[in-house]
């Protein structure tokens, strides 16, 4: 009896002297659902180029799964922004590389987006990249001004026959039945 409660009393006694644990690499910052092949430094390194590059241009073109951790990442930076103090400039600056992306990001997209309440990037699948075949995807800010108006189809000619497009009207007048063997 007398042993267990000293080996209670040196783990209490032990618990109290030791220091705090130290904060892991996930707990410390922004936390990712994917690994991305890369280690913990290579995707900071990569995430904060992106969302960079993100806030200049306002529509990047990668992969879809770090378009969706961009996408996380830049909506946090927007609220941040949006609240406009100290605290927001220091935790944006510590993602954002340029100052002339911050500057953008707390004047021109914090007033763009004043009124929105979340939802401030959008991921739109587009077709799988010709060498590997991954999926890729664009990540633009919603709300963004369109800075040229896309071409106009040209007008499609209609069949001389509508509703006679298939196999039986392009083989001419010969009948199908005859090609049976």
């Amino acid at each position: 009896m007398f042993a267990t409660l000293r080996s209670t009393v040196s783990r209490v006694a032990a618990s109290m002297l030791a220091p705090p644990p130290l904060l892991r690499k996930a707990e410390r910052g922004f936390k990712f659902h994917s690994k991305m092949g890369r280690g913990w430094s290579h995707r900071v390194a990569m995430m904060k180029n992106m969302v960079t590059s993100l806030i200049e241009h306002e529509r990047i073109k990668t992969n879809l799964t770090k378009a969706k951790e961009v996408s996380r990442l830049c909506d946090r930076m927007v609220t941040w922004a949006k609240r406009g103090d100290q605290q927001g400039y220091r935790k944006v600056a510590r993602y954002v590389r340029t100052r002339q992306c911050i500057t953008k990001l707390f004047t021109i997209l914090s007033m763009r987006f004043k009124e929105r309440q979340g939802g401030y990037t959008r991921v739109l699948k587009t077709y799988p990249r010709m060498g590997d075949h991954a999926e890729m995807a664009f990540v633009e800010l919603v709300d963004r001004p369109m800075l040229r108006m896309p071409y106009a189809l040209p007008e499609q000619p209609q069949s001389v026959m509508p509703g006679r497009g298939g196999r039986s009207w392009r083989v001419g007048k010969r009948q199908l039945n005859d090609e049976r063997r």
